[in-house]
């Protein structure tokens, strides 16, 4: 049995917490964003928890893993929440797959306003998770935000800013090109065959009806955003998960040396890969339970 077949993704057990849809808006550009809320199933009308928002990889919509996460601690006593960031999923904007740094750190800004507000969240206890490309989202917004006592990245997608499909001329021209003609150069990052595919191209695990998309000129903000170098004016409690063979492990370990943070820690998950910790039997309860135990100490 080769190492794909191993994989077993776990599901978070209905019974055990509640959903809600919600819509709230960017406070910046206006536009609405589509989110799901998550609650204990049993909690008590009047009760007031802490908060989580939680974020997923680039391109993934809400009802992927991050919905798991946030499930599963929506189980341990959370209110969490998810969403599709601007210009993906159900949320608004265009063109769809725009995939700007800037915008999604004013998203996740937008996603703390709402969920602070929420009648079952204490304020005073809020968090947050970044998966994959939101865990280095997640680190730009934190250095300017005061709301948020802790924060976590999960195998950060630290390289972000060394994609690169073609000059910077052809790029531009593209752009270019739509704002003339509404015509948009689209990458598709996801390669039949890789490790990605085994996600997101399995109906039992990523499964979605839109593809991993992104319009062309997304890398020229890419390439103008270094994370292993912003978070090393981050204030809050850090923890950074990896998995031991993630290829995002190197530079996730670099981001760790550099954040900081005086409260850090870094949890290297055994055997796990990099999408092994978007739904692995074997490696997402280990996760799940580094991250409560941080939180419950520092959120």
């Amino acid at each position: 049995m080769d190492e794909v077949e191993k994989i077993v993704a776990i599901k978070a057990p209905l019974e055990e917490y509640n959903s809600t849809p919600v819509v709230f808006d960017n406070e910046d550009s206006g536009l609405k964003l589509s989110g799901i809320v998550y609650t204990p199933v049993n909690m008590k009308a009047d009760a007031k928890l802490p908060g989580l928002v939680v974020q997923g990889p680039m391109g993934a919509t809400k009802e992927q893993t991050q919905s798991l996460y946030a499930q599963l601690m929506a189980i341990k006593g959370y209110v969490t929440m998810v969403y599709d960031y601007s210009y993906l999923g159900a949320s608004q904007g265009q063109p769809r797959g725009t995939e700007d740094p800037n915008v999604k750190a004013s998203d996740i800004k937008s996603a703390i306003t709402f969920l602070s507000t929420y009648k079952n969240v204490d304020a005073k206890h809020l968090g947050a998770i970044g998966i994959c490309g939101s865990g280095v989202y997640l680190p730009l917004e934190a250095l300017h935000e005061t709301r948020l006592n802790a924060i976590v990245s999960v195998n950060p997608f630290t390289v972000i800013d060394t994609v690169k499909t073609a000059p910077e001329e052809e790029i531009q021209a593209q752009k270019d090109l739509y704002e003339k003609t509404g015509k948009a150069t689209r990458l598709d990052l996801i390669e039949p065959g890789s490790e990605g595919a085994e996600y997101y191209f399995d109906y039992k695990r990523g499964a979605a009806v839109n593809r991993v998309e992104f319009v062309s000129w997304s890398q020229l903000d890419w390439q103008k955003f270094h994370p292993t170098e912003i978070v090393k004016d981050l204030k809050q409690p850090y923890l950074m998960i990896c998995g031991e063979n993630a290829f995002t492990r190197p530079g996730a370990e670099v981001m760790f040396k550099n954040a900081g943070s005086e409260n850090k820690k870094l949890v290297i998950i055994p055997k796990a890969r990099h999408f092994d910790l978007y739904d692995g039997e074997d490696y997402v309860p280990t996760a799940i339970e580094n991250i409560t135990e941080f939180l419950k100490e520092n959120i």
